[in-house]
């Protein structure tokens, strides 16, 4: 018996190491359910693209743009989406995938042209907490009121990359037309171009294991 303890024990807190890596490489998940039946609508089609987007309260609490449900309230009963990560990288589900977020409006994707203005029902959509350059949030904004976030609040958390590798990881298993790269993985401005600016031009694409630039093709 003295034996197979010593034994044991090198096995069991290598199981214990072991099991505790495997922890930290999924997803947690907390369900924080949007009304469903007021802001998406029954899925039938299969989903092909990831949209990623930012999401913040700046304009009405620019010191303290990030609480949870007032980020949540400025999408007004009239948007959704699907998966919202905060600062430190904790993942809320919005909407089930099961449903289309209305997340995407209308556009365009140059090499899907036959997707215009239907983006929704296609794809999944991941809100990010966070507020880009005065460049990208000039169209919500003044500069008054941007020249009051703190520089902390500006750009993406190393948690919120960790986070999003993980969550795309796991939407990908149940997606598999959802492949990994910009044509499939895209940002809510090269769909709505104008319209929107988001993820903005801090969002780093490397730090998800793609090119910085759209292919040209």
């Amino acid at each position: 018996m003295k034996r197979i303890f010593n034994l044991g024990i090198p096995v069991l807190l290598a199981a214990l190491a072991t099991g505790v890596e495997a922890q930290t490489n999924q997803v947690r998940i907390i369900d924080h359910l949007m009304d469903e039946s007021r802001i998406s609508s029954p899925r039938s089609k299969p989903v092909e693209y990831v949209m990623l987007h930012f999401s913040s309260d700046v304009v009405a609490h620019p010191e303290a743009p990030y609480d949870l449900d007032r980020v949540i309230a400025t999408y007004a009963g009239k948007a959704s989406a699907n998966y919202l990560i905060d600062r430190e990288g904790n993942v809320y589900r919005l909407v089930k995938e099961n449903r289309v977020a209305w997340h995407a409006g209308k556009g365009v994707l140059p090499w899907a042209p036959y997707h215009t203005n239907t983006l929704n029902s296609y794809s999944i959509g991941i809100e990010m907490m966070s507020v880009s350059t005065w460049n990208d949030m000039k169209i919500f904004m003044s500069k008054a009121i941007y020249d009051k976030v703190a520089k902390k609040d500006i750009g993406y958390t190393d948690a919120q990359y960790k986070s999003l590798n993980l969550l795309l990881t796991d939407i990908r298993s149940r997606c598999p037309l959802v492949k990994m790269d910009r044509h499939n993985i895209i940002a809510h401005s090269t769909y709505a171009p104008g319209r929107r600016s988001d993820p903005g031009v801090l969002f780093d694409w490397t730090r998800i294991g793609l090119p910085a630039e759209l292919p040209n093709d």
